[in-house]
């Protein structure tokens, strides 16, 4: 199976003294992932096999030089055409104890991933953004692969 910018002047300053402007930060990152847990083995009902309760830890290396330290839970499975698939959620931390939380879905075989934001805390309290995660190397083993993220998130 394969393995993530808002008129008369007067109401101008008006508005402009209650709004909340987002910033968008890019990313653009690169990952190194090592699995921790392999997962349990299910049978599924069409007598496929699948993975559950995976457990992954990657270092993330932002472009602007930034790291954080991601740490994901997910589930793989073969769905009745025979594609394998998964799902999972991830959490990022950062050195200054902010997190990001994050949803994900595998693609199909050498497709990319998708991620969505689902929040977090510190400067991420209420971030949204999505983006793709695409494998760019792996151990013949499955246990240890390299992944770029590309994507945006957005913070209020």
């Amino acid at each position: 199976m394969k393995r993530i910018s808002i008129g008369a002047m007067g109401a101008l300053a008006f508005c402009s003294a209650f709004s909340v402007l987002a910033d968008t930060e890019k990313v653009d990152s690169a990952l190194y992932w090592v699995q921790i847990a392999p997962g349990q083995t299910v049978d599924m009902p069409s007598g496929a096999k699948g993975k559950t309760v995976i457990r992954n830890h990657a270092t993330v290396v932002q472009a602007n030089g930034n790291v954080a330290s991601q740490w994901c839970t997910g589930h793989q499975g073969v769905d009745g055409s025979g594609a394998a698939g998964g799902a999972g959620y991830c959490t990022s931390i950062y050195d200054n104890g902010d997190m990001v939380y994050f949803s994900y879905l595998l693609g199909a075989e050498d497709e990319p991933a998708t991620w969505t934001v689902m929040g977090g805390t510190g400067a991420y309290e209420g971030a949204t953004g999505s983006g793709t995660s695409t494998i760019t190397s792996q151990r013949a083993d499955g246990r240890a692969w390299t992944s770029q993220a590309r994507g945006s998130i957005t913070t209020k």
